[in-house]
């Protein structure tokens, strides 16, 4: 018989002999039970294994009660789905031990969790003897007051821990001996052991004991890593492995521990920021980095902390003083959430009050209101959280319980959707307005809904990229079908964009751009996106996210985003180049790029006091972005060249396309082949998201007093292009070309931009693929760089493009692959050459960083001819 079925039996065969003796009983029940009693009701339904809502204040209040009134106040608590827990006390073992024991067998015979309360027994390590105190330069012993309690050197401890250890080991061998199996035991286990907040770090670097068991210049994180994986290593050893050495299925877990994605949003009562912890800014408050620590210390549940701490209400400027709260507790939440595994339950500690306000209160706060953090609770349900742990004051406890078990009894009936669900999103919005959280079973999932604004609308979730949930405006909670989304490819999804920067004034300019196949321009506003939509072009807008998430990129983005022009969005231009190796950065923060480029310290904390923050910023307001914008397009950054690697990947997973700008031909020399590189280097830094390449439209000595006229000729131009689209760039884009001061510069990239256009189909990453190119060398042919060549296809035609990537001739190119053609005619595009493949292959001639194409189709050759032949005159 399953444990879930046998828990049943017991509940209803032990519910009818307890009501009969229930009417017989008169004892007094415990007053804090009593109050959590008259102030919830009993569940609709049998809570069968869905686990129970634990309530702090009730703990070990049965002691000196009668087994009869203990039984009936058990019966009484499950009825409403709330747990109990026995205090285990290893300074009165004996009378702990008992009482511990009684307890569980009245909860074994009823078919109820055993739970325990171990917190007692792990205090204290730092036991206030010299033996655990740091140690200065000269022997003497001292103390760290700044926790409250006296703290100590964190590698003083090791002799502490078998006196722990055995205070557990006793307890938990005594369950065992009994045959009673512990299901539930936590702790509470904090202001304790080797901890990196407050004076700590100060008085490590004073403690020689200290100094000796770090590594030698250790900085906070070097020691927040280091004594985070002692404190879980003590935790596993004196606690969780006791524990499930006896009870392996046990639930073990300890307050504020939990699976978490790098960061802590919340302080507790007793921490303060030390000045050498690194931060992310948001707003007024500064979030946390937080070591690993959960899988270290052995754990088996996780147990976030969601409470509304004082602090919050200041720290956050948002008008619904509401979202001040839920903001940052969801964000708790949503990051315990993202990051348990499934298999791990999940057991915050929940608490409605606000909590630790100073005492004399001089700056006042808004309370949390009721509905807004019951809603907040349902939203924690529903991103992986299994029940709640309720902390509480005795004085706050009965408003306290009656809010957080109205929520757990009405999440009753969703209770498969609850153990089996899976989140379909963990996204906290930066500014109020729709929330939504949902478990997905099937073809169906349980949904929250929680508006922070005034006239709510109808949405449309995405939860693959072929599904999505309709949640109507009026929608609190409840089941949504999960339906397939049928949706046209985006104008990105089906184009290959060629676009330029300048937007002109006039609309001739405009035009004669439309006609060379330009088909993307930077717009600023619904007049220039009016003006591209009536030539059939599309526009993009820029966006200034590394401001944050303001009123103004709101109100710009609403005020565009249902314009059938716009295509996608763009970050800061370069932003990472501009807190890094920018030439500026010598007068503003005193460094050069050769400092940065050589990882000088003072480049390197200049580059951490400002980049994590500024990718913060930037990662909320592009997710809001992209949450909000009805028609969901994608967003792209445009970086330099060699922007940091390492930065631009701690915005990658917000954005959809990635890119940089490089500009090769200068009348100081050239490097044409940079293009192709730079196009993989940003493939690896996207991870494989499409990459943009931003090429040459003018001269340098139209920026530069320093440099001479040297445009890119049409050939030069045309292996730039080329070399970027066969080495993986997905779309090309023109920067400079309002500064053109010779149009037959002009006409020669529309000569480009209009034979991609002619041939975009064969451009798109699905239609195209590697073939192998050999070079068959002469007798003195210098060493090579090699021929880059790709296929595309489209409908029933084919087109190839060669690039030789060398400064040389090649007279022997063998292309391979190509069985798929054989017996087919490749004409040369814009040449009188052609090929008939044969077994699969062909050889050409190719002369220095000459580019050829190929097509079954000689009709694609609709490029203009005009420009064909530009070559600078300076030349």
């Amino acid at each position: 018989m399953n444990k879930t079925l046998r828990r049943y039996i017991l509940l209803m065969t032990s519910g009818i002999l307890l009501w009969n003796f229930q009417l017989q009983s008169n004892e007094g029940i415990p007053l804090s039970i009593q109050r959590v009693l008259d102030h919830t009701k009993p569940l609709d339904r049998p809570r069968l294994d869905r686990l129970p809502l634990y309530v702090w204040p009730t703990h070990h209040a049965l002691h000196g009660i009668s087994n009869a009134q203990s039984r009936i106040t058990l019966q009484d608590l499950n009825q409403r789905g709330i747990g109990y827990c026995v205090n285990w006390n290893h300074d009165s073992f004996e009378s702990s031990l008992e009482e511990g024991l009684r307890i569980a067998r009245l909860q074994k015979a009823l078919g109820l969790e055993i739970s325990i309360n171990a917190n007692a027994c792990l205090h204290r390590l730092y036991d206030d003897t010299e033996a655990t105190a740091h140690v200065d330069k000269n022997g003497e012993a001292f103390w760290d007051a700044s926790f409250g309690p006296k703290t100590g050197c964190p590698f003083a401890l090791e002799h502490r821990i078998p006196v722990i250890t055995d205070r557990i080991t006793r307890f938990v061998d005594a369950y065992h001996a009994a045959g009673l199996e512990i299901d539930f035991i936590f702790a509470d286990w904090e202001i304790d052991g080797p901890m990196e907040w407050n004076n700590a770090w100060e008085h490590s670097l004073r403690c020689t004991r200290c100094r000796e068991n770090l590594p030698p210049n250790s900085d906070f994180r070097v020691f927040q890593t280091t004594l985070r994986r002692l404190r879980s290593q003590f935790q596993k050893r004196m606690f969780s492995n006791p524990v499930l050495k006896r009870f392996p299925n046990a639930l073990v877990g300890n307050y504020g521990v939990n699976p978490h994605g790098g960061s802590r949003y919340w302080y507790d009562y007793f921490e303060k920021l030390p000045d050498a912890a690194p931060t992310q800014r948001e707003h007024q408050t500064s979030y946390r980095e937080w070591a690993p620590e959960f899988e270290r210390s052995g754990y088996t549940m996780s147990m976030p902390v969601v409470y509304t701490w004082y602090s919050i209400f200041k720290s956050y400027p948002f008008d619904i003083s509401d979202y001040r709260w839920f903001y940052n507790m969801l964000k708790v939440a949503s990051n315990a959430g993202a990051h348990t595994p499934a298999a791990i339950p999940s057991v915050p500690f929940v608490h409605w009050h606000t909590t630790a306000p100073p005492a004399d209160l001089s700056e006042p706060v808004e309370q949390f209101s009721e509905k807004a953090y019951q809603d907040l609770l349902w939203h924690t349900l529903l991103r992986g959280h299994d029940s709640f742990f309720l902390w509480c004051l005795h004085e706050e406890l009965e408003k306290e319980v009656a809010l957080v078990h109205e929520v757990y009894a009405k999440s009753m009936p969703y209770t498969e959707y609850i153990q089996k669900g899976i989140p379909i999103d963990q996204y906290v919005p930066g500014a109020p307005g729709p929330v939504i959280s949902g478990l997905r079973l099937g073809n169906k999932a349980l949904i929250k809904r929680t508006d922070f604004n005034q006239s709510p609308e109808r949405l449309t979730i995405a939860v693959s990229e072929t599904e999505s949930i309709e949640i109507p405006a009026d929608f609190d909670t409840g089941i949504l079908p999960v339906s397939i989304t049928a949706t046209e490819p985006s104008w990105i999804e089906s184009s290959f964009p060629i676009g330029f920067y300048e937007f002109p004034k006039d609309d001739s300019t405009l035009i004669d751009m439309a006609k060379a196949g330009i088909n993307l321009v930077r717009c600023n506003n619904e007049n220039d996106l009016d003006r591209v939509q009536a030539l059939d072009m599309k526009g993009w807008m820029a966006m200034s996210v590394q401001e944050g998430l303001t009123n103004n990129l709101m109100q710009r983005a609403s005020d565009h985003w249902n314009h059938p022009a716009l295509a996608v969005w763009e970050g800061p231009d370069e932003i990472i180049w501009t807190f890094t190796a920018y030439s500026f950065l010598k007068e503003r923060a005193g460094f050069t790029r050769e400092d940065w480029n050589n990882q000088k310290t003072i480049a390197v904390q200049y580059a951490e006091s400002v980049g994590p923050d500024l990718l913060a910023r930037m990662q909320e307001s592009i997710n809001w972005l992209k949450r909000n914008d009805p028609h969901q397009r994608p967003f792209w950054i445009n970086e330099a060249a060699d922007s940091d690697a390492f930065y631009a990947r701690g915005y990658v997973d917000s954005i959809d396309i990635v890119g940089c700008d490089y500009y090769a031909v200068r009348s100081t020399g050239t490097d044409l082949t940079s293009i192709g590189r730079l196009t993989e280097r940003w493939d690896a830094i996207g991870k494989g998201r499409p990459v943009w390449m931003v090429l040459q439209g003018f001269s340098w000595h139209a920026l530069r007093d320093d440099r001479q006229r040297q445009y890119p000729s049409f050939s030069q131009s045309r292996f730039m292009a080329y070399d970027a689209i066969v080495h993986g760039a997905q779309g090309l884009l023109y920067w400079g070309t309002e500064t053109i001061d010779d149009p037959m510069f002009r006409q020669s990239l529309y000569a480009i931009t209009s034979e991609l256009a002619a041939i975009e189909h064969y451009l798109k990453k699905t239609n195209r693929s590697s073939v192998p190119a050999r070079i068959i060398p002469d007798l003195f042919e210098p060493e090579s760089i090699g021929i880059k060549a790709i296929l595309g296809s489209h409908e029933t035609d084919s087109l190839l493009i060669l690039v030789n990537k060398d400064t040389h001739r090649h007279l022997g190119v063998e292309i391979q692959g190509l069985e798929a053609l054989n017996g087919q005619r490749l004409h040369l595009l814009y040449g009188q050459e052609m090929q008939i493949p044969d077994q699969g292959s062909f050889i050409t001639r190719m002369q220095a960083n000459e580019v050829k194409i190929f097509a079954t189709d000689p009709s694609l050759a609709k490029g203009t001819r005009e420009g064909r032949s530009f070559t600078d005159k300076t030349e």
